[in-house]
């Protein structure tokens, strides 16, 4: 059972029209928003007990008095269908347990040779 979303099922297969090899293990990032600092570092601990790495905090509206918190989070996987799933699946289950908004992903291409 697929627990991809509509948005992830259309960048897969874009990504996969321009070729690349959905088994190449490469750099996933994600990014997941808060309110709230303390849910932001909850959410934070909890993504690399779990796996992800560069697990990073950021504000990136606070020039223009927006006071939110954005986590970008790696993990090194392939986009096999049935991989990518699971960690998406653990990513936005940790985003609403912790009050955050789950943005989405990207990843780099990888060509087949």
């Amino acid at each position: 059972m697929s627990s991809l979303e509509p948005m992830d099922a259309e960048t897969l297969k874009t990504i996969a029209g321009h070729g690349d090899d959905k088994s190449a293990i490469r750099d996933v990032i994600h990014y997941t928003y808060f309110e709230e600092e303390a849910e932001a570092r909850s959410f934070a601990r909890a993504v690399l007990a779990q796996g992800f790495h560069d697990v990073a905090l950021g504000q990136p509206g606070l020039s223009d008095g927006d006071t939110g918190y954005v986590i970008r989070a790696h993990h090194d996987g392939t986009l096999i269908e049935g991989d990518i799933s699971k960690r998406l699946s653990t990513i936005r289950q940790l985003a609403e347990k912790f009050s955050g908004d789950y943005d989405g992903w990207e990843a780099a291409l990888v060509l087949k040779d």
